[in-house]
């Protein structure tokens, strides 16, 4: 039994002297996988800084454009506001061109009238001066013959 027993600390020394060099050799993998980690870690903060740059510049950039699209907006709506008042500045003339077109109408159809009536009135002068012309002529014819003898 001692042999038995001899042997079994033998075997026990065995493996505690195997598990010793396992451990040490996985404490080597732990501390190498550690400074994997640590670089990886450094690898990703560096990304993320310029991720981060990066996002701010997008950022700063989007709200510049968003300052540039609420003028434009603002220029639009001026531009809007102008077009209507040149609208209606249009149509306030169109009605306007059309009174002066409706009057225009009126007034040349009273001028028409009058010519008419100038015209009317010119002849019958005309005809009156013959008459009164051939009035005074007779008229004349008779002062102009002697009187007759008793």
């Amino acid at each position: 039994m001692k042999i038995f027993i001899t042997n079994c600390i033998w075997l026990l020394l065995l493996l505690i002297a195997g598990c010793a060099t396992i451990r040490k050799e996985k404490w080597r993998d732990i501390d190498r996988r550690i400074v994997e980690l640590s670089q990886t870690t450094q690898t990703l903060e560096k990304k993320i800084d310029g991720l981060s740059r990066s996002i701010s510049l997008l950022i700063s950039d989007g709200n510049e454009l968003h300052n540039e699209l609420e003028d434009t907006k603002s220029r639009c709506k001026d531009n809007l506001q102008k077009i209507e008042d040149v609208e209606t500045s249009i149509k306030n003339l169109d009605d306007r061109i059309e009174t002066l077109e409706t009057d225009h109408k009126a007034a040349e159809e009273k001028i028409n009238k009058r010519i008419d009536g100038i015209e009317k009135a010119e002849i019958e002068l005309s005809n009156r001066l013959e008459l009164m012309k051939l009035d005074m002529k007779e008229h004349g014819k008779d002062k102009t013959v002697p009187p007759s003898l008793p």
